[in-house]
C-alpha cells in the first residue's frame, strides 16, 4: 500500500515525489518515459539548470528523489484507475498498485499542426513557448502562428525578442482592418493562408510554402499547438470536467473524486515552464500530505 502514487515523472511529478520522500510518506512514481519535451535541446529559464538538457534534468531530478528510501520509479504505462472505499487501484500495462492518494502529473497530450515537415524542425527552430525559448530566436526572422485568442497578445510579445514578424493564421481569416494597419505600421507581414510545407535542413527552418503558392523565408517559428488531458486510463473514474475540457480542480489541486489531485500541466491545462511546474508539484504534494497527516493523527 502506497501513501502517494504519481502517474508522470517529469519535473510536477519529481518535485512531489521529493517532498513525499522528504515527509516519510510512501511513494510511487509511475512513469511512461515519453517526456512531451523530448524534442528540446535544452531547457531555460530554470534557475540553476538554465541550459540543461531535459534528459539531464530528468536523471538529475530522479536521482535526488530515489535518494529517499520510501519513494520508488516503476517504468511503465498506467491504464486504467479505480477507487473502492477508500483506496485507489492502479493498473499498468504490467501490474496493478494499490494506494490511498493519486497524482496526475502526466502532463499534456499535444498536438502539432498538420503542416508538412513540421516535426523535422519543431524542438530546434520551431518552439510554442517564447518565455522558454524566445531568447534562443531573438533577432530572426520569425512566423508566428496565431488564432482569435492569440492575436492580440502573442505578437506583441514576440516583438520582444524579434521586430521581423510573419503573423501567419493558417488558414483563419481573423486579422481585423485594425491589426492589419498596427501590424503594417510595425513592418511585419501577413499572411491568412494554409501552411502547406516547412523546408530546411539539420532542424533549421529556411521557409514556409502557402497553399496559395507563396513562399516565405523564415528563420524560426512561434507554432500554434493544441493540447488536452483526455488521458484513456482516466475514463473508469471520469472526474468532472470544466466547459473548456479542463478537470475541474480545488485551489490545492483536488479534482471532483476525493484523493485524486493534479499538478503542473495536467492541472493548468495549459504548457508552461519547467520551474512552473516543479513547484506546483511541490505545493500540491505538501496539501495532499497535510491529508494524510490528519488522517493519520
Amino acid at each position: 500500500m502506497y501513501d502517494a502514487i504519481i502517474i508522470g515523472g517529469g519535473p510536477a511529478g519529481l518535485s512531489a515525489a521529493l517532498n513525499f520522500g522528504r515527509g516519510l510518506k510512501r511513494t510511487l512514481i509511475i512513469d511512461a518515459e515519453q517526456p512531451r519535451n523530448s524534442v528540446t535541446e535544452v531547457s531555460g529559464g530554470y534557475l540553476t539548470q538554465d541550459g540543461t538538457s531535459p534528459d539531464e534534468f530528468r536523471s538529475l531530478a530522479q536521482k535526488d528523489v530515489l535518494n529517499y528510501e520510501g519513494v520508488s520509479l516503476a517504468h511503465d504505462r498506467v491504464t486504467d484507475i479505480n477507487k473502492s472505499g477508500e483506496y485507489f487501484t492502479v493498473s499498468t500495462a504490467s501490474d496493478e498498485f494499490t494506494g490511498r492518494q493519486v497524482l496526475l502529473a502526466a502532463g499534456l497530450r499535444e498536438e502539432a499542426p498538420d503542416i508538412k515537415n513540421f516535426e523535422q524542425f519543431y524542438g530546434t527552430s520551431v518552439f510554442y513557448c517564447p518565455w522558454c525559448d524566445g531568447y534562443e530566436l531573438k533577432d530572426r526572422r520569425l512566423a508566428v502562428m496565431v488564432d482569435e485568442d492569440a492575436i492580440g497578445h502573442l505578437v506583441m510579445l514576440i516583438a520582444n525578442w524579434s521586430s521581423d514578424l510573419l503573423i501567419c493564421t493558417n488558414g483563419k481569416n481573423i486579422i481585423s482592418e485594425e491589426n492589419k494597419e498596427m501590424f503594417e505600421s510595425k513592418g511585419f507581414k501577413y499572411n491568412e493562408n494554409v501552411i502547406s510545407e516547412m523546408t530546411g535542413g539539420d532542424g533549421r527552418v529556411e521557409s514556409l510554402v502557402f497553399d496559395d503558392g507563396t513562399i516565405e523565408n523564415v528563420e524560426g517559428m512561434i507554432a500554434k499547438m493544441s493540447w488536452d488531458t483526455q488521458f484513456d486510463f482516466l475514463g473508469t473514474l471520469n472526474p468532472k470536467r470544466e466547459e473548456s475540457g479542463k478537470l475541474e480542480v480545488s485551489q490545492f489541486g483536488e479534482t471532483s473524486v476525493p484523493g485524486l489531485f493534479t499538478a503542473g500541466e495536467t492541472k493548468t491545462n495549459f504548457s508552461g515552464q519547467l520551474i512552473n511546474a516543479a513547484a506546483d508539484g511541490a505545493d500540491v504534494a505538501k496539501f495532499m500530505m497535510m491529508q494524510l497527516i490528519q488522517e493519520d493523527f
